[in-house]
């Protein structure tokens, strides 16, 4: 059973529809909150670093909130993981659930009636968002990251160059999954900055929609995976 998940998890799909949803929500915090993200932490050490340079120690405190939100999904993550796992249990549709509703909560509440700051608001989404990008790491026994897009960019340019000097097919097959990972983090920003045209507040719900096409994508792909026995 875990074998399965295991290979299920590694879907092409799933991975193209999570970098999208990165996309997605990083395009929305970055617009509604002050160029933040929700996914890329390195943003908030730089401007932690600056503003401990400045003496704002305030407003240093508050590019911290994210990056403490984003090690407690991380932890979240692995503790849940070692208890499912401790039960041969499979984790990853627990925690694409667990996340989907999540930040499903978090959007409708903060599109209706609950007033946080821009760094705990962000830092909540920061909380889910790890859970996705720790889960999934792997896209066709290819190591990547769906919550940030500097690895696979470079994955693209170092498989691209290994077909050009060997002309192995299988070096531009990977080549063409790291531009499509790459190009979905774009499509998942583009489909956000539109619909915050005409939803406002509650665009961040079309995250949640996103996970729940990766839920139902991965699910198509595990019970696959069940009726044709892996190869040994």
């Amino acid at each position: 059973m875990l074998k399965s998940a295991v290979h299920s998890k590694e879907s092409l799909l799933v991975a193209l529809l999570l970098a999208m949803n990165t996309g997605f929500v990083d395009a929305f915090t970055f617009f509604h909150f002050d160029g933040r993200f929700a996914s890329l932490q390195t943003g908030n050490l730089i401007q932690t670093g600056i503003n401990l340079a400045h003496g704002n120690l305030e407003k240093a405190f508050q590019f911290i909130i994210p990056i403490l939100f984003f090690a407690l999904g991380a932890l979240f993550k692995t503790l849940f993981t070692k208890y499912k796992n401790q039960n041969n249990q499979s984790e990853i549709e627990s925690l694409l659930f667990i996340q989907m509703i999540g930040i499903l909560l978090i959007s409708i509440a903060f599109a209706t009636f609950l007033h946080l700051s821009a760094s705990l608001f962000v830092g909540i989404l920061s909380f889910f968002m790890v859970i996705q990008g720790d889960t999934f790491t792997r896209v066709r026994g290819l190591p990547y990251a769906n919550i940030m897009s500097t690895g696979n960019i470079k994955a693209f340019g170092t498989n691209l160059g290994q077909y050009l000097v060997s002309k192995n097919t299988k070096d531009l097959k990977n080549s063409l999954i790291f531009l499509s990972l790459a190009l979905s983090f774009v499509v998942g920003a583009f489909i956000s900055s539109l619909l915050s045209l005409w939803l406002g507040d509650f665009t961040l719900i079309g995250s949640s929609l996103l996970i729940l096409l990766a839920y139902y994508s991965y699910k198509l792909s595990h019970s696959l995976k069940k009726a044709i026995p892996l190869k040994k």
